[in-house]
């Protein structure tokens, strides 16, 4: 049996997230005291919730969840916890990919750090839409002839409660409230917080900024399967996941993929970790998901872990 760690994308944290770990774990403090000296942020800006959601999430809320995670990380390594996979969605494929050993942690928050200074979306008004159809719908032919050059999947987030497959839709402002008013009341909501276009075309704006960042990054092999939230396989190469964290804006994210990709490592233990839209996690008939973000929920997976009987070892060797 394979535990795994999965780690959600962004825009999912509040006000004060981060905050008890940071007073009940030593290894938590040591890691924000780092994460201060690569990025220039003081630890209380980590701490802290200043701005809308979107400018938050450039400015702190990227640096602050990949924090969180890999200061849950090193908790649980003190109690002899380690991953045997890896992977996760939008953001969370790139801290995943650090957790692996693909990039070091100066390396990722450096990468997250440079978002800061990102220019604003250009041309007409962005935004993303979450949209629900029906569990048993073919998405392609639900939105044949409402997807353009303006509009896209932008991920793909699984089937909720049995009933509901949801989507995220990203483009423009305008065709996104036109789908909207063309379909059911209910089965679209656009939070007008969100003011670009993830993880499609209309983000390449971005790409072409974080590329020179990116190319000084070294990567290496992943010392642990790491599986893509974009392709059904898992990154074995450094040069793999170099392309994926080049992909990420512009590509189609899916978490069923990343379910799969578990599944095929036989996974049956997952510990979602730091800020996540939790519910999304829970629908895998295959694989049991404990949710770690604050300290009392690393309390709650050791119980899971030793429940399940995944063996440690001192240290936390696996």
């Amino acid at each position: 049996m394979a535990l795994a760690y999965i780690v959600d994308g962004g825009l999912n944290d509040n006000p004060g997230t981060g905050a008890d770990l940071y007073e009940r774990f030593p290894a938590v403090r040591r890691l924000y005291a780092q994460v201060h000296e690569w990025t220039g942020l003081a630890v209380e800006r980590l701490l802290a919730w200043e701005l809308p959601t979107q400018q938050e999430f450039r400015q702190v809320g990227a640096i602050r969840q990949a924090a969180v995670v890999l200061g849950l990380c090193d908790v649980l390594a003190e109690h002899g916890v380690r991953p045997d996979v890896v992977g996760g969605l939008s953001l969370g494929g790139r801290i995943s990919a650090c957790i692996a050993g693909s990039l070091s942690r100066r390396g990722l928050f450096g990468l997250l750090a440079r978002l800061r200074d990102a220019p604003p979306p250009p041309g007409p008004a962005q935004g993303v839409a979450a949209l629900v159809v029906p569990a048993d719908a073919n998405v392609e032919d639900y939105l044949r002839g409402r997807l353009g050059d303006g509009l896209h999947v932008a991920a793909e987030l699984g089937v909720v409660g049995g009933r509901d497959r949801m989507l995220l839709l990203a483009g423009y402002r305008a065709e996104l409230d036109d789908l909207a008013a063309g379909l059911p009341k209910g089965a679209v909501r656009i939070p007008k917080e969100v003011v670009a276009a993830y993880h499609s075309p209309l983000s390449q704006y971005l790409v072409d900024f974080l590329d020179p960042a990116l190319d000084t990054v070294p990567f290496d092999d992943p010392v642990i399967p790491l599986c893509s939230c974009m392709t059904p396989r898992t990154l074995t190469t450094a040069a793999e996941v170099r392309a994926e964290f080049r992909r990420n804006p512009i590509e189609r994210v899916s978490l069923p993929q990343v379910f799969a990709g578990l599944e095929r490592h036989d996974t049956e233990l997952a510990l979602l970790l730091g800020p996540a839209q939790v519910d999304l996690f829970l629908e895998s008939p295959n694989v049991h998901v404990v949710h770690v973000e604050s300290a009392e929920h690393v309390a709650e997976a050791l119980t899971a872990i030793h429940e399940f009987g995944v063996l440690l070892s001192p240290g936390g060797a696996r």
